[in-house]
């Protein structure tokens, strides 16, 4: 059953993420009795240092509850000496069942170090499951003008992929951030190309944006292992990427 009625919301943090780690985002929550669907993640962060990408993954975990929930959020660069507000949270669409009495924990993982991060989702009557898998993410930093493997995603359930989301930074003064995503899929003869980024950010004129979203319709067996590269004109850091699978 697909979720229906909006019912509540429930926030997380503020926490202070740590470069390259695991970190759980407040303290975990007992689900309320019912049955429920989260259906939308919001995000918010500050990435208070000059070039420092805001690049990570945010990772629902719950109890009992099969499936691989991962999201890629966080384009661009953060900016002690210009950095600015970069608008509303990140919106993140997802599908996770989330039965009443189960325990949920929120993590994120980011690049690097971020200040104040602050994770609500929302939860809707009924239940459902669209997988989400992420590859990359800290060292996966693409070199100008080079193709990188920024590494491989095991399909667990076959499905169509339906979204994409990808996220990488640039941290020098001057330079593009714009380039291409391939993924790879085995059986399929595609291609599967497309651009992502967009402007340029740098060392001190930073800005946070959102991450790349694209919406595809691929299909993709059980335990097919995707391979994701990236490609950029100039050097970028911390490529990060995540496939919903319905």
């Amino acid at each position: 059953m697909i979720a229906l009625a909006y019912k509540f919301s429930k926030s997380f943090g503020p926490t202070d993420s740590v470069a390259g780690t695991k970190t759980t985002v407040g303290s975990s929550y007992v689900i309320p009795p019912g049955q429920y669907a989260i259906k939308k993640i919001h995000v918010s962060k500050g990435n208070v240092v000059n070039a420092k990408e805001n690049a990570g993954v945010i990772t629902i975990e719950i109890t009992g509850v099969d499936g691989t929930y991962q999201y890629a959020y966080g384009n661009g660069t953060g900016g002690a000496t210009n950095g600015g507000p970069a608008g509303p949270a990140e919106e993140i669409e997802c599908l996770v069942s989330a039965p009443g009495g189960s325990t949920l924990t929120v993590s994120i993982t980011d690049a690097e170090a971020a200040t104040a991060a602050v994770v609500s989702l929302d939860f809707f009557d009924g239940s459902g499951r669209v997988d989400s898998y992420s590859t990359g993410g800290a060292g996966k930093d693409p070199a100008a003008a080079t193709e990188l493997t920024v590494g491989t995603i095991t399909v667990t359930k076959g499905g169509r992929i339906k979204q994409i989301r990808y996220a990488c930074g640039q941290l020098v003064d001057g330079t593009s951030a714009s380039g291409k995503l391939v993924l790879e899929v085995p059986g399929l003869a595609g291609p599967f190309e497309y651009a992502v980024g967009n402007g340029c950010s740098g060392a001190t004129l930073g800005g946070a944006a959102l991450a790349d979203i694209i919406d595809v319709d691929i299909p993709v067996g059980t335990n097919v292992i995707i391979t994701v590269k990236v490609t950029y004109t100039d050097a970028m850091d911390s490529a990060t990427i995540s496939l919903a699978v319905a």
